[in-house]
């Protein structure tokens, strides 16, 4: 198969040139060849810099002889990677992995991410200005975690920025998780690093598309951090590790295993598409920024239960919810998250049950009422589906969410009982809720309902209802 680009200057000028029935598939052919060719040249590029490199000595480089740098350390900015904790992770990786880093530097990282603002947004952090986000409460990390430069081999990992009188979690626990997300970091630019020096060398139809290069960073990230990273963690921080297990299953009402503060971020798939996924970590930081307004231990354990669903660990979640229903048989709002976790784990019948229970206690609630038209739904049982919308609107006065899923509701089962004119009542309902700022945006927006729609309702999407290309 050949892999050769053909797209040349001539090309372009030539489709310039040429007559197109629609203007719009000229443009589009025109940029395509544009891209082809500017991929023709970056290809190019690269290879020349390829030739003109020196090859790193084949036998290597010692870890131990790698400088490690630590810059901008203040009472607020903490490398929480300490200089011993990286070279025990250069020490273990495998052989040659290391190959050709001049240095690694711990930094702030501020006017690397200055340079970069004009594709971030301005937050940032009240302590030293720097462009980022807050990842747990009184905690902020930059935009950008880490970065690799080929020409000089350099790896830098950037600090957190936080003080230690507004952090919520116990400190020893908070360095902890934070040292972990550090080591992550530091393997994953290590990775990209390798990718470039050893793994795509000569292999410019790969290393020239800048997915290709995360999608592997991402997999050796993840592949280091479980065989690498854990493992040296528990061996060197063990009460740590062992605290902060601990704490989680008290705040949290389940033991849960070190994978869970890890995630898993391999999102960018070989093809430069990216899963839109939710790991664990992010939930752990999202329950820890929640701890605030909860008043109770139970209710610290009942979102924690969210979380866990919301990262697809339904049985987990159910755990916990099974045991403050044993304590609180009547409280509503956690009925109405096991009765939603059901759903998820296809155990319909028991969902209605528990549903009905939160209704029975609290007719009002429209997170019950649209957990039976979910359960109904999932059983493609369209009769119930309907009265249950009907029930539903007579509950009482329905917010503009709730009247959004039950308008869906009702189109779905008439959809699938072939009742195309209520449908479209229903459709129209449902976009007359909701405020678009184009006719453009209102018409995209129909037609991502319809297919919906269609979907949930077991049907076939009409094609005018289908985003798919060929």
């Amino acid at each position: 198969m050949a892999r050769s680009i053909h797209t040349t200057r001539r090309t372009l000028s030539e489709l310039s040139k040429k007559n197109f029935s629609d203007g719009k598939q000229k443009v589009a052919a025109l940029e395509e060849a544009a891209d082809s060719l500017n991929r023709k040249r970056r290809i190019k590029r690269m290879s020349r810099a390829e030739r003109l490199r020196s090859d790193p000595p084949i036998e290597g480089t010692s870890v131990s002889t790698i400088p490690i740098d630590v810059c901008d350390e203040n009472k607020f900015v903490h490398h929480c990677a300490s200089v011993d904790d990286v070279r025990a992770i250069l020490n273990t990786l495998p052989e040659g992995v290391t190959l050709g880093i001049s240095r690694i530097q711990l930094s702030l990282g501020k006017a690397y991410m200055d340079e970069r603002s004009d594709d971030m947004e301005g937050h940032r952090d009240p302590y030293t200005k720097r462009l980022g986000c807050e990842v747990l409460p009184g905690v902020f990390c930059g935009y950008i975690l880490g970065h690799f430069t080929f020409k000089s081999g350099l790896v830098s990992v950037f600090a957190y920025v936080y003080g230690r009188e507004r952090i919520a979690l116990p400190l020893p626990l908070c360095q902890f998780y934070l040292r972990l997300h550090a080591l992550k970091t530091l393997v994953h630019e290590i990775a990209h690093h390798h990718d470039r020096v050893a793994r795509v060398a000569r292999g410019r139809w790969c290393s020239d598309r800048k997915e290709n290069a995360e999608w592997y960073a991402e997999k050796m990230e993840h592949q280091w951090t479980q065989e690498i990273v854990l493992p040296y963690l528990q061996r060197a921080y063990p009460r740590e590790a062992a605290a902060l297990i601990k704490w989680v299953a008290h705040r949290g009402g389940l033991r849960i295993g070190m994978d869970f503060f890890v995630g898993d971020s391999r999102r960018t798939r070989r093809d430069g598409l990216v899963r839109l996924v939710f790991g664990t970590s992010g939930a752990f930081e999202n329950w820890v920024g929640e701890l605030s307004t909860c008043k109770s231990l139970a209710e610290s354990r009942l979102a924690f239960s969210w979380q866990l669903h919301y990262s697809d660990l339904y049985e987990e979640c159910v755990k916990i919810l099974n045991e403050l229903l044993k304590v609180s048989p009547d409280w509503v709002p956690a009925l109405t998250c096991k009765a939603d976790t059901l759903i998820h784990l296809e155990n319909y019948e028991e969902s209605l049950i528990t549903a009905r229970r939160a209704l029975a206690l609290d007719p009002t609630n429209d997170d019950a009422w649209e957990t039976q038209g979910d359960a109904f739904e999932r059983q493609d049982n369209w009769a119930a589906l309907l009265q249950n919308c009907d029930a539903w609107e007579q509950s009482g006065r329905l917010r503009r969410r709730a009247k959004r899923e039950l308008l869906m509701h009702r189109a779905v089962a008439h959809c699938a009982t072939d009742n195309l004119s209520a449908v479209e009542v229903n459709i129209a309902a449902f976009l007359a809720l909701i405020i678009f700022k184009t006719p453009e945006a209102a018409a995209r927006r129909k037609k991502i309902a319809m297919g919906q729609m269609f979907r949930r309702a077991g049907k076939p999407v009409p094609q005018q209802y289908s985003f798919k290309t060929k």
